[in-house]
C-alpha cells in the first residue's frame, strides 16, 4: 500500500538533473541556494530560462527541418531513379502532412521525450469529461471569431491576409477538402498538439509559468506556418498578418491546454477546428455564385426592413 505521498509523485518521470533541467511548477530553479549571492541565482536562472527558450524554439522549427531533410532526397532519389512521384493533390497532401506531422512532429516529440527520459508519462493525454467534451464542441467557434476579428482589423488598416497554401491550389476538385478532414483529426492535430503544446508549452512552463509559457509556445508555432502563407508570394505585411490571426487562435489552444491539462482536447479541438475551415472552403468553393447572390438579396431585404 502507497502513502498519500507516493500517491502524489506516483506518475511524474524520473529525469536526471545532471543533464536535464527538472521540473519546476514551484519554480525552484529562481531560489537562490544558502549562501550564494543574489545577483548569481538571478544569472543563473536566467541562462536556464534562454536554455529552455533555444530548447523550445529548436523543437519548434527542428520539425521543419526534419520535413524538409526527408523530403528533399526522397524528391531526388525518385528523380534519380526514374520513380514517378503521385501529382494527385490528395496523395501529394497526405506525403506531405504524413512526413511534416508525424515523422517530423511527433518523431521529435518522442525523441525529445525518449532522450531528455521525461517519457510519455510528461504528456498528459486521457478521455475528456463531460466539461471537456462540450470545450471542444464550443472552443473552435472562439477561435474561428478570435482569428475572424483579427482578420477584420487588418482589413480595417488597409492588409489583406495572406491566403492558406490549401486556398490556393486553383482548379482543384472541391472534394479534396472534404477528403482531408479525417486527416486533421488523425494526424494535423494530434501530432501539432503533442509537439508545441504536450512538450514545447510544457517544457516551457517549467522556467516561465503558464501566461509566458503560452506566449512563447504561440509565437513559435504561428511562426512556422509561414511557409504555409509565405510560398504563394503574400507580401510581408500580408503574412504578418495572418500571423497575428495564428497567434490569437494559439492562445486559446494553450489557455484550453494549461486549464484542462488534457492533450486529447486540444488535439480534438484542432482537428475539428480545421474541419470547420475546410467545410466552409468547400462550401464557397462549391455553392460561392449562389452564395454572393443569396448575400445581395439578404442585404436588400436588410435594407428595406430597416437595419
Amino acid at each position: 500500500m502507497t502513502s498519500p505521498e507516493d500517491d502524489t509523485h506516483a506518475d511524474e518521470p524520473v529525469v536526471d538533473d545532471t543533464s536535464v533541467d527538472a521540473p519546476d511548477a514551484e519554480h525552484a530553479e529562481a531560489t537562490p541556494v544558502d549562501g550564494e549571492p543574489d545577483s548569481l541565482a538571478e544569472t543563473n536562472s536566467m541562462r536556464k530560462k534562454l536554455r529552455t527558450t533555444g530548447i523550445a524554439v529548436g523543437l519548434g522549427f527542428g520539425a521543419t527541418v526534419v520535413s524538409l531533410a526527408i523530403l528533399l532526397p526522397l524528391l531526388l532519389i525518385s528523380q534519380r531513379l526514374g520513380v514517378p512521384i503521385p501529382d494527385a493533390p490528395f496523395a501529394l497532401i497526405s506525403l506531405e502532412l504524413f512526413i511534416g506531422q508525424v515523422v517530423g512532429m511527433g518523431g521529435l516529440s518522442a525523441l525529445y521525450l525518449w532522450k531528455t527520459g521525461r517519457g510519455f508519462e510528461y504528456v498528459p493525454i486521457r478521455r475528456p469529461t463531460l466539461l471537456e467534451a462540450a470545450i471542444i464542441i464550443v472552443a473552435p467557434f472562439g477561435i474561428i471569431f478570435v482569428t475572424a476579428t483579427i482578420s477584420q482589423l487588418s482589413l480595417l488598416l488597409g492588409v489583406e491576409p495572406s491566403e492558406h497554401a490549401l486556398g490556393g491550389l486553383g482548379d482543384v476538385d472541391p472534394t479534396l477538402f472534404l477528403y482531408l478532414i479525417p486527416l486533421m483529426f488523425l494526424i494535423v492535430g494530434p501530432f501539432e498538439e503533442l509537439l508545441y503544446r504536450g512538450v514545447i508549452q510544457r517544457r516551457l512552463r517549467e522556467s516561465f509559468g503558464p501566461v509566458a509559457a503560452i506566449t512563447l509556445a504561440s509565437v513559435i508555432f504561428a511562426l512556422i506556418h509561414i511557409p504555409a502563407h509565405g510560398f504563394g508570394g503574400a507580401g510581408v505585411a500580408s503574412v504578418a498578418a495572418s500571423m497575428v490571426a495564428l497567434f490569437g487562435g494559439s492562445l486559446i489552444f494553450g489557455a484550453i491546454y494549461e486549464y484542462t491539462e488534457n492533450l486529447t482536447v486540444v488535439a480534438l479541438i484542432h482537428g475539428l477546428y480545421n474541419s470547420i475551415l475546410l467545410a466552409l472552403l468547400y462550401v464557397v468553393t462549391v455553392y460561392g455564385p449562389e452564395l454572393e447572390e443569396f448575400a445581395e438579396q439578404a442585404d436588400q431585404a436588410l435594407v428595406l426592413v430597416g437595419f
